[in-house]
């Protein structure tokens, strides 16, 4: 497992290099072209100008002038619009940052909906505000290598404060939150695999409204039925008894608590709460899309974007199957596999420089509103645990 991450990542690093290098030469080549468009211009407007004095000190009412200062305001507003299709930071739409950033924080809580479900299924104790804390608080986890640390956040933000009187009456006489451990981690796995499911199969999805060959349409159209079948309940509770077997082989003291978890996965995962977390998880997605649509629209672009609906199934397809083959990767945070994935759907709608700036862009945002997330849960949770 050690090599494939390995050799994973360098191949990332390679083709996250080329990109970059592709994407520095198209810039330069923007730039010039740009620069030897409004010098033209430049001297257009010169003559222009030139035109219109001679007009104003010629006969009153000549046509020509009126003309000349029409073709002047034109050229002017073509100036200004090949001068802000260069994507520099005095172009950048801070609004659009703004509403991306809140797009992508309200798209992380409805996950929490269904990690509150799961945790009442599995007879855990735990509020919304909790479960929401408990979900918002493991994003600080994912840049840690192994992600397990994801799972240590959100089952001690869970399990911290339950006590014995909260507890369901078949676990009263239990003397450990054992227990509790268990059934806690069963549901983060559960909401994960659903999130990731759901990211897969409407990635899979939307890569037919892409301009990628046909070969790449039908394989994501694969991930999205592979990706559908551990949201089915009898796939799903046979997945997370397999989980919890292997659980109960590396912690032998836990074995007895681990059987009971999983007697108690067929009562749990029910099509009801399977259907609620697709609902829960497909919103959470199409809000993580539409955010980086705003993060697209937020840069220029110097042969334009797609408009309207085509921009946001776009942006969200690319965003996903990112985020979900950059979570398969095990690496901290999918790092640079998200990236590459994204670059190459958004390399269909867009030119490289635009692309590599807005996959960067959202990076960074995304990282800055988790941790500001993560931070807010974190006091939370210290509040009322006092």
């Amino acid at each position: 497992m050690r090599w494939a991450k390995r050799v994973i990542a360098v191949l990332v690093v390679l083709g996250l290099a080329l990109a970059a290098k592709d994407a520095v030469e198209r810039w330069r080549a923007e730039v010039a072209d740009v620069q030897a468009r409004v010098q033209v211009i430049d001297q257009e407007l010169e003559v222009l100008d030139g035109q219109i004095q001679a007009s104003a000190e010629g006969t009153a009412g000549d046509p020509q002038g009126h003309v000349s200062t029409g073709e002047r305001q034109s050229l002017i507003e073509e100036r200004t619009r090949l001068l802000g299709s260069l994507p520099t930071w005095q172009n950048v739409s801070l609004g659009s940052i703004l509403l991306a950033a809140m797009f992508y924080a309200a798209g992380l809580l409805p996950p929490a909906c269904v990690l509150h479900g799961a945790l009442r299924g599995f007879h855990v104790p735990c509020s919304l505000p909790r479960a929401t804390a408990a979900q918002l608080l493991g994003h600080a986890g994912k840049y840690i290598p192994g992600k397990a640390m994801v799972v240590v956040l959100r089952v001690s933000a869970v399990v911290s404060t339950s006590r014995a009187g909260s507890l369901p009456a078949v676990m009263r006489d239990v003397p450990s939150r054992q227990p509790l451990i268990g059934r806690a981690t069963t549901c983060v796995f559960f909401e994960t695999l659903l999130m990731m499911s759901v990211g897969g199969a409407l990635a899979g999805c939307l890569m037919w409204s892409t301009p990628l060959p046909p070969w790449v349409k039908w394989a994501a159209s694969l991930m999205a039925v592979v990706a559908c079948l551990p949201t089915l309940p009898p796939v799903m509770r046979r997945v997370i008894e397999l989980v919890s077997k292997r659980r109960a082989r590396t912690q032998p003291d836990d074995s007895a608590n681990q059987s009971t978890a999983v007697a108690e996965v067929s009562s749990a995962i029910t099509w009801p709460r399977l259907i609620s977390g697709w609902g829960w998880s497909l919103l959470s997605w199409c809000l993580i899309g539409l955010s980086f649509a705003c993060v697209m629209k937020a840069i220029p672009a110097y042969n334009g974007l797609p408009a309207g609906h085509e921009l946001l199934t776009v942006a969200t397809a690319a965003i996903s199957l990112g985020m979900v083959l950059g979570f398969a990767s095990l690496l901290p945070g999918g790092a640079g596999v998200r990236e590459w994935v994204t670059l190459v759907v958004l390399g269909t709608v867009t030119d490289p420089t635009h692309a590599l700036l807005c996959v960067i862009t959202a990076r960074l945002l995304f990282i800055v509103v988790e941790s500001l997330l993560a931070l807010i849960s974190h006091l939370y949770l210290r509040t009322i645990s006092v």
